[in-house]
């Protein structure tokens, strides 16, 4: 009986919340394998484009910061363009760039995580209220250069909403536009309560509790400032 029940408990399994692209950065951070997970001694340093990060140009030479697959943020590097071999994604980085890309989470989530970022006076949250309010964009996470464009209430950029291969309304992309001629050096900005159609209004603003107890002070220095960010 003992020798039965230790053959029984020998196949119990506890159930992994982790997901299978952390547990395959954690052996090939720890130079592990396991075969469950796809991680061998003949692929533990394989090396494959996940997706692009970032883009640069040193010296006329075009690099592009690479997240490998399988392997952690920290590993990530700079490539030259010849040394990648994955032209969907390059072209997909091409496509988004432009956009302000980010993850997409449910109006519910983005109350949660907004109450957590007041706290620490920063956000990227992004209303998807083309038709409907039902999902917000986080760039706290996931995102591209875009995640980096600050906010002005003069500024030169406006966004709207546009639809790319996908005509679900309410997951539109939100694209940046300029308003005007700019300069070169010219920090690009855009309203921070501007609507996806490139209009200002109250309903552009987030009256949830969490905004009426923290308001961000605004010292975008323009002379139509209105004082605060929201």
């Amino acid at each position: 009986m003992a020798a039965a029940g230790a053959e029984a408990r020998g196949a119990w399994c506890v159930p992994c919340l982790v997901s299978l692209d952390t547990l395959q950065e954690l052996c090939r951070k720890e130079k592990l394998t396991c075969k469950s997970i796809g991680i061998t001694k003949r692929n533990l340093n394989n090396y494959e484009v996940e997706y692009l990060c970032d883009y640069k140009v040193v010296k006329d030479m075009e690099y592009y910061l690479v997240k490998w697959k399988g392997w952690p943020d920290s590993t990530n590097t700079w490539e030259p363009l010849q040394n990648l071999k994955c032209p969907l994604l390059l072209q997909q980085f091409s496509n988004d760039k432009h956009n302000y890309l980010s993850q997409v989470i449910t109006s519910e989530e983005a109350e949660r995580r907004g109450q957590l970022y007041d706290n620490k006076g920063i956000t990227y949250l992004f209303d998807l209220d083309y038709e409907s309010d039902e999902f917000t964009v986080d760039a706290a996470r996931y995102g591209n250069v875009s995640h980096f464009v600050n906010h002005s209430c003069d500024p030169n950029l406006q966004v709207f909403n546009v639809f790319i291969d996908n005509l679900d309304t309410r997951l539109p992309r939100i694209a940046l536009f300029s308003t005007r001629t700019i300069n070169a050096g010219e920090e690009l900005t855009f309203d921070y309560q501007m609507k996806g159609s490139g209009d200002i209004s109250s309903d552009s603003v987030d009256h949830s509790p969490a905004k009426k107890r923290v308001r961000t002070v605004c010292k975008c220095g323009a002379v139509t400032c209105r004082g605060y960010l929201n």
